[in-house]
């Protein structure tokens, strides 16, 4: 508990320390700054199988790509994933063993919870 709440208050630190508003320097400023678009992730389509969700996906997949190849990959488009145990070095059984995750809904919630899962979405309302 006392590892959590040292590494939680560390990065609420960094959080502040990353304030645009704290920052003096003009050029740094305009560096960081970013253009407003003034529309949310689930108003652009993300969570709703639009156009925004397949989006999200496509980068996700791109980032997440490693040399290890899953069952049911990002790639897939899919909220979901899956490995098959066979293919895991060391780890041979006679039945074709899957293990699947599932989030349902996750990205379609980021508008109101920002830090949910790893993501990190800005609202429009934070740097007004």
């Amino acid at each position: 508990k006392k590892s959590a709440i040292s590494r939680a208050e560390a990065i609420y630190e960094e959080c502040k320390k990353s304030d645009i508003k704290s920052v003096s320097d003009p050029f740094m400023r305009h560096l960081l700054d970013i253009n407003m678009v003034n529309v949310t992730v689930g108003k652009q389509g993300v969570g709703c199988r639009g156009s925004g969700d397949f989006f999200v996906h496509k980068l996700i997949a791109e980032i997440s790509e490693t040399e290890k190849k899953a069952f049911l990959s990002p790639s897939s488009l899919d909220d979901a994933g899956a490995v098959r145990l066979s293919d895991i070095k060391g780890f041979k059984t006679k039945a074709d063993l899957i293990i699947v995750s599932k989030m349902e809904g996750i990205h379609s919630r980021l508008s109101d919870f920002p830090f949910l899962c790893g993501f990190h979405v800005i609202s429009h309302n934070e740097f007004a």
